[in-house]
């Protein structure tokens, strides 16, 4: 029983120290949207709007390229408490890992009121590594999970007011990872999605909103056991791992010509991950299957920003996320040592040129202390207070054919 709890917690589906959002998503899929607490949906007035929402594509003229990326710099910091099963444990930080995620999107506008739009970013994603000597490492020391979003929208003005759009998402999830000093398994595997989306723009305010569906990705890859644990044994293995559906409406207000101010209400459908479900071929030693429950829950992270015009060429952005965790106690994992957590933004944006414009944006995550007591059995090596800060430092360049 001790070995089965170990291998697990092994392969727990979770670890985000390159995410801003719960679960293992990435919100900060722009730069201008980043500085405005990625409160987007309702504004969508640049290349990354293939993201936010494509139907904002309609109302930018001609051709224009966006390329950016965001820096993230995590600190974790764990420390046993009284319900550790090991009364010897002691206190670990997971490596300080410096990620960078990149996104470029390029959209093409047409007299009559289509537009096209190409983005390719990684919404999702994962890195987090603790030292081989945390207490509860042979079930939990490294997880990775590596994306590319592949996708192409095209947007229709139905009138000078308003706008929709539809699309299609291919992604290529080519690298994951998750070890222990007990069991180590890696797979990857490609799926495809379709978004759709609706935009309401007037002098007063804006209205949006936008619906990505669920992503099942079938994957393979191999799982190897390791001796004293288990027999040592190598097998291949196959997966299906479901990305969440996702939800974002949004509502800009114009209080003056040089003030935005945004509010999102964004839902990730979670329930979706509600299981990890291996079979092995050969037989593993552990057997020829393994099913991990997750039971995740379905959250809305609620988002305001806002944006000060105060130049022709020069605009000014703050923000503010709450965003829960989808992850009860039960099913906690150090590869997710995460909570609740909140978000400041500020950004900036200058026009170089009629064509070119640079935006840049900083944004820090602070998550309410987890204080770990109900993971049981072996798992309660987990047990103890995991501390969280993330940094994120981003910046893009727009330019206007």
């Amino acid at each position: 029983m001790m070995k089965k709890s170990i291998v697990l917690s092994a392969v727990l589906f979770a670890g985000v120290s390159t995410a801003q959002a719960a679960g293992f998503q990435i919100p900060e899929m722009g730069i201008k949207a980043m500085g405005m607490g990625n409160a987007f949906t309702a504004v969508a007035d640049d290349p990354s709007a293939n993201w936010f929402n494509p139907a904002g594509l309609s109302f930018q003229e001609g051709a224009a390229v966006t390329v950016g990326g965001v820096v993230v710099l995590p600190s974790v910091d764990f420390a046993p408490n009284a319900s550790n099963l090991n009364p010897a444990a002691t206190s670990a930080s997971a490596d300080k890992k410096t990620i960078v995620v990149p996104h470029t999107y390029l959209t093409i506008g047409t007299a009559s009121g289509l537009t096209a739009g190409i983005g390719i970013n990684a919404p999702f994603g994962l890195e987090m590594q603790w030292p081989t000597t945390a207490a509860f490492a042979s079930g939990a020391e490294y997880g990775r999970l590596q994306a590319v979003n592949v996708n192409g929208n095209v947007a229709f003005k139905l009138s000078d007011h308003f706008a929709v759009a539809a699309g299609v998402d291919f992604v290529d999830m080519y690298k994951v990872d998750f070890n222990g000093t007990a069991l180590k398994q890696n797979f990857k595997g490609t799926g495809w999605g379709y978004n759709v989306a609706a935009l309401y723009k007037s002098e007063l305010f804006n209205a949006g909103v936008s619906y990505r569906s669920s992503v099942k990705i079938k994957s393979n890859g191999s799982s190897t056991t390791i001796a004293p644990f288990f027999p040592a044994s190598t097998a291949n293995n196959s997966i299906t791992v479901t990305m969440p559906d996702l939800l974002n409406i949004g509502l800009a207000v114009h209080p003056t010509e040089q003030w935005t101010v945004s509010f999102d209400a964004d839902w990730v459908n979670w329930k979706k991950f509600d299981k990890l479900a291996f079979t092995y071929s050969p037989t593993l030693s552990i057997g020829t299957s393994l099913s991990v429950p997750e039971k995740w829950k379905a959250v809305w992270a609620l988002r305001v920003g806002a944006e000060w015009a105060y130049s022709d060429t020069m605009r000014a952005r703050m923000g503010y996320t709450y965003d829960p965790t989808p992850i009860s106690a039960p099913e906690f994992t150090p590869l997710l040592p995460g909570n609740d957590r909140q978000a400041v933004h500020i950004g900036y944006g200058v026009d170089l040129s009629d064509q070119a414009t640079i935006d840049l944006a900083y944004t820090f995550v602070w998550l309410m202390d987890r204080h770990q007591t109900q993971s049981t059995g072996t798992n309660a090596l987990r047990n103890g207070t995991y501390k969280t800060t993330i940094h994120l430092a981003a910046a893009s360049l727009t330019y206007h054919f």
